[in-house]
């Protein structure tokens, strides 16, 4: 049986089989299920009398972050016991690693599940259940130039891999790639759903959605920063913190907070605000420099100026909006912290090295399960339990006051009939001020992105808040793009 979620949404539901929506009031807290056929499993009854678990296809099966956290949890989800796990990945050596650890990590466990490896995607796809999806067109070496040719230009850019300059030309070189993926699917698993962990997420998932048969489901873990803040600052355990949260993937906003049932929402965004989250992530971070760390200062300050809480990561938050990193001092003032390329080889190396030390037995295997709700998603669908994840889809109604189609963050109910929106309703007009034009620019990047429109490219780059009316914006655009050959 899945794990229980750890934020539950306040759902007005008895049956398993989501309604559709219905009329709606004038106000914006009205909840329901809007099912828009994300995925349902398809198989005859001997298929199923001859499988046990669900076939994962693992493409990026190599990489050193996601792979122990996904292989460990499968093996360790009672709900995939049988479960097949396929690694893929286009780098010979690092599914290799992968593939030593998670044989080792799985007989730890003595869990019934079959871990394979293949260079070839088809093999991979053949008839597999779901795709999980963790890849990065160029490596570094793109991410380096996503960087440090704004940076020439005076713009600074935190993370670069959803908006900006760099979230652009991101989605721009895996949009084609992650579409090819998706045809091949189409053909050899054309019932399986996408699982897609790929950053610039919002962009990728939608291109899967608008330019191919495929269900994709977005999935991002940003929202459990908020959750664990929320639970220190109450002094209750996650599973009794309830949010309404809505918006696009690393610029989601929470509305409302309630802990064991009690609305406390005016309480905790008037603490936030008045900067204790920053003091308890400061006590707990004392000294730490490191830029993955949430130091609170961003999403203090636009608590205080907008009466809501952006719910993802402070390096990321800050990329959605102009003024703020561009000026040093600000960055100071918020506690903003860049990271470079060379602290994310630094990590890829740390993440390798610690892999191999665990293959050598030099270093113990985990015998728990990450936070990570990848393999809990798989087994609600797999075996029909319900459950309740934060889940990007495509917008059929649950925020209705963005574009219909477009890809939004928001609660989803996933079980064995599929994977359902969970109606928001409306977000509050100055938060949707913020959030719609990035709504309709990632748009234009997803249409430039599958047409190869660099015309259009040019003016979604333009229409960014840390590029803006610059007069050395073409120059920069023009050298990205160069770069990308």
């Amino acid at each position: 049986m899945p794990r229980q979620h750890r934020c539950r949404a306040e759902l007005p539901y008895k049956s398993q089989a989501p309604a559709r929506a219905g009329p709606q009031t004038d106000t914006a807290y009205v909840h329901g299920i809007i099912t828009f056929g994300t995925w349902q499993r398809v198989h005859g009854d001997e298929e199923m009398e001859r499988q046990s678990g669900p076939k994962i296809a693992f493409v990026g099966g190599g990489s050193y972050r996601w792979g122990p956290k996904i292989i460990l949890d499968v093996a360790l989800n009672e709900g995939l016991r049988g479960a097949t796990l396929v690694l893929h990945d286009i780098n010979a050596e690092a599914p290799q690693d992968m593939f030593d650890w998670g044989k080792k990590a799985i007989e730890q466990t003595n869990a019934d599940v079959k871990l394979e490896k293949t260079p070839r995607l088809k093999e991979a796809l053949r008839e597999a259940d779901f795709v999980v999806l963790s890849i990065s067109t160029g490596g570094l070496d793109a991410t380096a130039l996503d960087l440090e040719i704004p940076a020439r230009y005076g713009v600074v850019q935190t993370v670069g891999d959803t908006v900006g300059p760099g979230g652009l030309f991101r989605g721009l070189r895996n949009i084609p790639v992650v579409v090819d993926i998706a045809r091949a699917m189409e053909r050899h698993c054309p019932n399986a759903l996408l699982l897609n962990l790929t950053n610039p997420l919002t962009v990728l998932t939608r291109a899967v959605t608008k330019a191919t048969s495929i269900r994709a489901v977005g999935l991002c873990h940003e929202l459990f920063s908020t959750l664990g803040m929320l639970s220190k600052m109450f002094d209750a355990p996650e599973e009794a913190i309830n949010v309404r949260v809505a918006g696009i993937n690393h610029f989601i906003w929470v509305t409302e907070v309630s802990v064991h049932g009690r609305d406390v929402t005016g309480e905790a965004f008037r603490r936030i605000a008045g900067g204790e989250a920053r003091e308890i992530s400061s006590s707990h971070t004392d000294g730490n420099t490191d830029p993955f760390t949430n130091t609170w200062g961003i999403r203090s300050e636009l608590c205080r100026l907008y009466g809501f809480l952006p719910a993802a990561g402070d390096r990321h938050v800050g990329e959605f909006l102009p003024g703020y990193l561009q000026d040093e001092n600000e960055r100071e003032r918020l506690d903003l912290r860049v990271t470079t390329v060379q602290v994310r080889r630094d990590r890829l190396a740390q993440d390798r090295e610690r892999v191999r030390n665990m293959i050598r037995d030099d270093e113990p295997i985990p015998s728990g399960r990450s936070r990570e709700e990848i393999s809990d998603i798989i087994s609600a669908m797999w075996t029909g339990e319900d459950s309740v994840n934060i889940v990007n889809l495509p917008n059929a109604g649950q925020v209705r006051d963005l574009p219909l189609g477009a890809v939004v963050e928001t609660y989803g109910a996933l079980n064995g009939a599929g994977a359902s929106g969970i109606v928001f309703g409306e977000l509050p007009p100055p938060v949707v001020a913020l959030v719609h034009p990035h709504v309709f620019n990632q748009e234009a990047i997803v249409q430039a992105g599958l047409t190869g429109d660099t015309d259009l490219a040019f003016r979604a780059f333009l229409n960014d808040p840390l590029v803006g009316n610059r007069s050395d914006a073409r120059a920069m655009y023009d050298e990205m793009l160069e770069a990308q050959n």
